[in-house]
């Protein structure tokens, strides 16, 4: 009865693992759940002082050796630290079961299953969220003065506002100063995100094609 529910746990956990194509799929996870299941289960035919608690912290030392080695470091990053984790779990489900806990053991095979789904794709998410907030903070502050025509003033501030909002952009200063010959210089300080700076270029690139605009001077920081 043991034996069958180990094997069983052991499958239940590894169909997730042999899905993903990991390095330890069903057949690592049913040999790592039967394993324990029997060095538990030999504690408890033993009729000594051998007490399945003693064997059953044996089994999470040994594990620690068999889940080191689907630990892989590749540049900067770090793999297969789940799957040692669920190696780890999975000697804990054999443990229980040889220990007679047959229904416990297969309830945390499954919940162990579960994790492995659905934490998945909150993670993800949660990664993604992370990224996008990284990219909305400012990466850098750009200061634009526009020369144009002194009769095309509130057009400009107006065609430079459109701009700004299409490209989601946001000024931190605007000021507007008078010069000899019928000019005036329009300074905007703008704060552009990671996924800004390519939008700041844009807005350059369209300004410049204003019969209006005389000159148009960068600076960033």
């Amino acid at each position: 009865m043991n034996i069958m529910a180990s094997i069983f746990a052991g499958m239940i956990i590894g169909a997730e693992r042999q899905w993903r194509k990991k390095l330890a799929g069903m057949r690592t996870m049913t040999l790592v759940t039967f394993g324990a299941c029997q060095f538990v289960s030999l504690s408890t035919l033993i009729q000594d002082d051998s007490s399945p608690t003693r064997i059953a912290a044996q089994v999470v030392s040994g594990i620690g050796f068999l889940a080191g080695g689907v630990i892989l470091r590749e540049g900067f990053s770090v793999t297969g630290i789940n799957t040692a984790a669920t190696l780890w779990c999975s000697a804990a489900v054999g443990s229980l079961i040889g220990a007679g806990f047959v229904i416990e053991g297969i309830s945390c095979a499954v919940a162990l299953m579960l994790v492995n789904i659905l934490l998945r794709n909150l993670s993800f998410k949660m990664d993604n969220l992370a990224v996008q907030k990284e990219d909305e903070q400012v990466e850098s502050i750009h200061y634009l003065s526009v020369i144009a025509s002194n009769t095309s003033e509130v057009m400009l501030r107006t065609e430079i506002i459109q701009l700004l909002d299409k490209y989601c952009l946001t000024f931190t200063k605007f000021s507007c100063t008078d010069l000899a010959g019928q000019k005036v210089r329009l300074f905007l300080e703008i704060e552009a995100t990671r996924n800004g700076v390519l939008a700041v270029n844009t807005i350059i690139s369209e300004l410049s094609q204003l019969s209006e605009i005389i000159e148009i001077n960068q600076m960033s920081n």
